[in-house]
């Protein structure tokens, strides 16, 4: 048995080592390439419960048809993904979209590409820099950046934004991943390319043209090798990315967190950064236990750059903020039992229970999951009585798009503050989404099973939760790291 065991782990190391070693400049011939967009094209025409929610399928088979067409050279694998990007874009499903095979994901991350070297913000229609990582000390925050290698800015935005899914007609979810990732968008449409050319414009209208170096990713430093933080000028820069600043939490558990506020003890900050979380109902318990014992009358729930998670989370938490019982889901709703790509298709252990114990069998064939149309009901030892107000931007997505949508309607003691969510308010397409492993290239495609409709009145206008108090942030308030939505709240706060 000894030698046995031997012998496998050599067999193991041994198809390791020959093993093919992934090359991202390999090609694949339009056959291959055609090949696995059909096959795309067939399982999400089969199976997305979404695909025609908000584009009608004349436009859906154009998009379809356009993109094959561009199909017509050999092309690697980021290329082919490149080119199919925008069908997800008109599919309008922010939980649908493309994604690196495993192999690139690994060559990535053992193979770092070199950084762009600069963070920027996009806001009333100008990119302008936040932090500068070059040598060149004239780049200071607040310089606009009008071109890159003699492209417009406009232009290259827009095809950013076509390469990013959203639900419905949403653009912040689209520009809160652009102003994070600007320079992993940029070398994603444009190649990797070892130096770049910008166009700058500062405070007096001087317009500069400057060639830049991508640069290398620093190596992370062990712990116990870092140097002591020793004081030095003020660097030259700003907050980076987030349109949104939020407070920095305490070490220990950073998906949520709650804080009574220094300026006003009657106010209470509960920070959600995820629903992905299976310890939610007794922090949840602890939390609003907590808020009681200290007389708490006014709650913010800060869901800024919460991506979602389990729906479970979301609904819970609910039963703190409503007096009354409830329903969430209208409809959940799948089209097919077993799709014919199904050896190609993931999850296959969570669509069986999907299929088989957490859904029945409507007469028209389709799956209606158990939690449709469930009346949940209201905690009545820690329920919450006072004001509400909810903190939400684009990064609000999915299961964090859910939460505000219900209470706002609900709960008439409830506001939202900040930007339009990224997730849809009528609902999403989710709740299992696997991934279809394209046989060919191995790029995978992200098809929810569930589609998702709200109970809510009215009809779906294809955008996220909209704010009750509308907050836009500009430049200045990144650069002075100001959060304009909690100061709205205090405002409120103090009017009342």
């Amino acid at each position: 048995m000894k030698y046995y065991s031997i012998l496998l782990v050599l067999s193991f190391f041994f198809l390791i080592a020959c093993s093919p070693k992934f090359d991202p400049q390999r090609t694949y011939s339009v056959e291959q390439t055609r090949s696995d967009f059909r096959l795309m094209r067939a399982a999400l025409l089969e199976a997305h419960p979404g695909i025609y929610r908000y584009t009608s399928s004349d436009s859906i088979r154009w998009i379809f048809d356009k993109t094959e067409q561009k199909l017509d050279h050999p092309m690697t694998e980021r290329e082919f993904r490149r080119v199919v990007n925008p069908v997800f874009s008109y599919i309008r499903c922010g939980h649908t979209d493309i994604y690196p095979s495993k192999q690139y994901t690994r060559y990535i991350k053992k193979n770092k590409p070199r950084e762009f070297p600069l963070s920027v913000f996009w806001a009333k229609d100008k990119l302008k820099i936040t932090q500068n990582r070059t040598d060149d000390t004239t780049l200071v925050p607040g310089v606009e950046i009008i071109m890159v290698d003699n492209r417009p800015i406009d232009k290259i935005m827009n095809e950013m934004r076509d390469l990013i899914p959203s639900d419905g007609y949403n653009q912040t979810f689209k520009i809160n991943l652009i102003n994070g990732n600007f320079g992993s968008f940029y070398r994603y449409l444009y190649g990797n390319n070892d130096t770049f050319k910008i166009s700058t414009k500062d405070s007096t209208g001087k317009i500069r043209h400057l060639t830049l170096t991508y640069t290398i990713p620093p190596k992370p430093l062990r712990r116990k090798n870092t140097p002591k933080p020793v004081a030095s000028p003020k660097p030259n820069t700003v907050p980076t990315a987030s349109p949104l600043p939020r407070p920095k939490l305490p070490k220990g558990d950073r998906r949520h967190n709650l804080k009574i506020s220094n300026r006003d003890s009657t106010v209470a900050i509960l920070d959600i950064n995820t629903f992905r979380d299976n310890g939610h109902r007794k922090f949840y318990k602890k939390a609003f236990r907590s808020i009681q014992e200290n007389n708490i009358k006014n709650l913010v729930i800060d869901l800024r750059a919460n991506g979602g998670g389990r729906s479970d989370a979301s609904v819970n938490l609910m039963s703190y903020l409503l007096d009354a019982d409830y329903v969430v889901y209208d409809t959940i709703q799948a089209i097919k039992r077993r799709p014919s790509f199904n050896r190609h298709y993931g999850g296959k252990l969570l669509r069986f229970f999907a299929r088989n114990f957490w859904s029945k069998k409507t007469p028209t064939g389709t799956l209606s999951n158990r939690s449709t149309a469930k009346v949940h009901h209201p905690k009545k030892k820690w329920g919450f009585k006072g004001n509400v107000y909810l903190l939400t931007n684009g990064g609000s997505f999915s299961a964090a798009a859910i939460f505000p949508s219900i209470i706002q309607q609900y709960n008439p003691r409830a506001v939202v503050i900040g930007r339009e969510t990224g997730g849809g308010r009528y609902g999403c397409n989710a709740f299992i989404s696997p991934y279809l492993t394209l046989p060919q290239t191995k790029a995978k495609v992200r098809i929810p099973m569930f589609k998702i409709v709200l109970h809510l009145p009215g009809r779906d206008q294809g955008h996220g939760v909209m704010p009750d108090y509308p907050v836009e942030y500009t430049y200045e308030d990144v650069a002075k790291n100001r959060d304009l939505d909690i100061e709205k709240v205090y405002e409120l706060v103090k009017n009342k």
